[in-house]
């Protein structure tokens, strides 16, 4: 969607909850998009780049990333490969790229995807960049994903935050015992409330105004689970679950206790902060999920009922 709270230069294509948002930056000759998407959607990502809410024809020269998660960069091979633009990613995710391995952007860990890519170069925080006839800043947003970067654009005040903050919350933070992620995305939540933005696109959701209340929410969210990481390991347990069905589209109920004994993610949490075998993750997880209204489940087999 072209959005009024926005430059006509700058565009938002929301998406559903496998994919980011895409934001499109336009400027004659310097059209850029930041993050690309989930690779399995490849060619709906690039129909919408394309069309009139995006690009709306006009050539694409460069993508940059926020982070290099799957949800995030999954597309930028498909990207390059139908626009010949170039690649520039965070200076910190490089390391996770290169070289690519089954375990880059959490694939064998986390069961996700994305197809390989080569980048062309990369930002670190204090780096600047022109784009849609303005200046935009690269902000170290750590916490989700310890080498994130936001963009900050001050003249409107337009921040591109990534999955640093949501209308309603964030990326999730990974539990720990006094570990130093959830630090880092308090500071993060500080860097943000000082450069007071006026709209956020997040990465995730609609584009909002009101940075300081969904601030305070997502600080709360983190005190309480920094206090309980047990409490934090089970809604991690459920993200990464239903980002997997939402990619998945259908899981049998009775297939959904071996899947998390053989996903890596799920046991390490289980063991570390649950305590529970993997019947009784996967007994605990669906009951919660359906109660939530997040899963569907008839004739035993469940399904997402959010958009993908």
């Amino acid at each position: 969607m072209n959005t009024p709270l926005l430059p006509q230069s700058v565009r938002v294509i929301q998406r559903g909850w496998l994919n980011c948002n895409q934001v499109v930056l336009l400027e004659g000759g310097n059209n850029v998009l930041i993050d690309s998407g989930y690779c399995t959607h490849r060619e709906q990502t690039l129909e919408r780049l394309a069309g009139p809410e995006g690009l709306d024809g006009k050539p694409l020269e460069r993508l940059i990333n926020t982070h290099c998660h799957s949800d995030h960069m999954g597309g930028n091979a498909a990207v390059a490969h139908a626009t010949g633009c170039t690649i520039t990613i965070p200076e910190g995710e490089a390391k996770h790229v290169v070289p690519w391995t089954e375990q880059s952007v959490w694939m064998k860990r986390f069961d996700q995807r994305a197809d390989p890519f080569h980048f062309d170069a990369t930002l670190a925080a204090g780096d600047t960049f022109e784009a849609a006839g303005f200046e935009w800043q690269a902000i170290a947003a750590p916490g989700h994903d310890m080498d994130a970067l936001m963009y900050f654009e001050p003249r409107n005040r337009i921040l591109v935050s990534g999955d640093a903050l949501w209308e309603n919350g964030m990326g999730f933070v990974w539990p720990e015992h006094a570990g130093p992620h959830i630090a880092a995305a308090q500071e993060t939540l500080s860097r943000i409330e000082a450069l007071d933005p006026a709209t956020v696109i997040p990465g995730h959701g609609a584009p909002f105004h009101d940075a300081k209340g969904s601030i305070a929410s997502v600080r709360s969210k983190l005190e309480a689970f920094a206090r309980d990481p047990a409490k934090n390991a089970r809604h991690v347990v459920k993200v990464l679950f239903v980002f997997a069905l939402l990619d998945k589209q259908s899981m049998h109920v009775d297939d959904i206790a071996d899947y998390v004994g053989t996903c890596a993610c799920y046991r390490e949490l289980s063991d570390r902060f649950l305590g529970l075998d993997n019947a009784a993750l996967a007994q605990w997880l669906v009951a919660d999920l359906e109660r939530a209204g997040a899963i569907s489940s008839a004739k035993g087999v469940i399904r997402p009922t959010m958009s993908a």
